[in-house]
């Protein structure tokens, strides 16, 4: 906790005295670079705008091509941050069980029991109104397009479902800081260069898998879909993303700790990334990603050296695929495939994960937008869900205020099985209905 009130006082600090409030936002699927618009007049010889001063960048390597005012480092920073609170619940009435445990750390913490809203990930909590996200965030954007350049991202975040975030998978960083119902991590810290058509992160980063986003401002639903169980959230290491500039295209590598793992590596675990971005026609946006982790070397040094996960290692294959589509100016529909093939190397056994969730979306106009998403899983028993898994939710998304989004939405979750345990009303029931409301303010 005090790490975290640390952390926001700096940045709270820095961006009154600065007064630069940006939000930038990042959907991790889509590696196109945004429209170029100049920060300045653009000199009557000067027929590309991109040529002009760029709006996110304090380059000092520039050739004095054309005139202009050099801006300061603290122009090009962005301080951002926004504010997720609301409800989630359930028609099986059930509420949250909460025992107090020991963790690794020595520390009398909260636990959540399999009651509550069901298996429903990140809405787990059900009947209390909580702070779900406050997120923080300090970052230069490297711009190559005038020569070498630097940047970097800090992000601190605090919430119920924060441990999504942190350093889990080898219990390094920011493993383990949790306040009763509530957890810090920070989801990024990484430095950045850039030159040219080629940026390199290193550090800790969030994922380039997926389509679903963990950041409020970023994603239109409140509750999030099966697949996304299957993604990691972060990764560290380092990350080269190549995106020739006026391309329709982007391609990108990373070597990493693994999923889910600090810098530190403590399991000697190591990863690695592929993604391609492909925008065919004005309106299709085409993307593909795949993932390969050798995990579990080690032990947990505080957990008595237990094995990883009680086995001696595995070996983790993890594709995803996606397609957006803009049927019209207000119609877009979105569709993703995951697929995730976990190995034991212990006795050379698979469990295979899969699934497809269907987005469709319609924007009214700038105030209010309707969505649904559709959804059938196989999630081979991980986790307690059982291996057929249906959800069908739809939600609402009205911004008052550009800044301030309000968001109800309803859920039916539906276990096709006839055999094996029941996901719901504490294993008595194979569907739910479950329902919230969440308000986001960004700045």
């Amino acid at each position: 906790m005090k790490k975290f009130f640390v952390f926001s006082l700096f940045l709270v600090l820095f961006s009154y005295c600065e007064g630069v409030f940006a939000h930038t936002e990042n959907n991790p699927i889509y590696l196109g670079r945004e429209a170029c618009a100049p920060c300045e007049p653009v000199d009557e010889q000067i027929s590309d705008p991109c040529e002009a001063v760029a709006c996110d960048s304090w380059d000092t390597f520039r050739p004095f091509k054309h005139k202009r005012n050099r801006q300061s480092l603290f122009d090009s920073i962005d301080v951002y941050g926004w504010l997720q609170a609301g409800v989630y619940a359930n028609s099986r009435g059930n509420s949250v069980t909460r025992t107090k445990e020991t963790n690794f750390k020595g520390r009398d913490v909260t636990q959540l029991g399999n009651s509550g809203n069901g298996n429903l990930y990140s809405t787990v909590q059900s009947t209390d109104f909580l702070v779900n996200q406050v997120w923080l965030g300090v970052k230069k954007e490297a711009n190559g397009q005038h020569g070498l350049d630097w940047g970097f991202a800090a992000e601190g975040y605090f919430g119920p479902e924060a441990w999504i975030a942190q350093s889990w998978g080898d219990a390094k960083f920011d493993y383990g800081w949790q306040d009763g119902d509530y957890y810090t991590a920070i989801p990024q810290l990484y430095a950045q260069l850039a030159y040219g058509d080629l940026s390199v992160k290193l550090g800790k980063f969030e994922t380039i898998l997926g389509f679903e986003s963990l950041r409020a401002p970023d994603f239109f639903f409140f509750s999030h879909s099966y697949i996304f169980l299957l993604e990691p959230y972060s990764h560290s290491g380092v990350f080269f993303q190549y995106t020739p500039d006026g391309s329709k295209w982007s391609l990108g590598a990373a070597y990493t700790t693994g999923a889910d793992s600090s810098i530190e590596n403590a399991y000697e675990d190591h990863g690695f990334i592929g993604t391609i971005s492909y925008q065919l026609t004005n309106k299709l946006n085409l993307s593909y990603a795949v993932m390969y982790n050798r995990n579990g070397y080690g032990a947990y040094p505080d957990l008595n050296d237990v094995d990883r996960y009680g086995l001696s290692g595995t070996n983790v294959y993890f594709h995803t695929a996606a397609a957006s589509y803009n049927i019209s100016d207000k119609w877009n529909y979105s569709l993703q495939w995951n697929y995730n093939d976990t190995k034991t190397r212990e006795d050379n056994s698979h469990v295979y994960s899969y699934g497809i969730a269907n987005y469709l979306t319609y924007q009214f106009n700038e105030r209010w937008g309707i969505g649904f998403r559709a959804e059938w899983a196989n999630l081979d028993n991980i986790y307690g869900y059982g291996t057929d898994m249906s959800e069908y939710t739809i939600g609402v998304n009205w911004k008052p205020y550009s800044n301030i989004s309000i968001r109800p939405e309803i859920r039916y979750d539906y276990n096709a099985n006839k055999t094996g345990d029941k996901p719901f009303n504490n294993g008595k029931n194979r569907d739910q209905f479950s329902g919230g409301i969440t308000g986001v303010v960004s700045f």
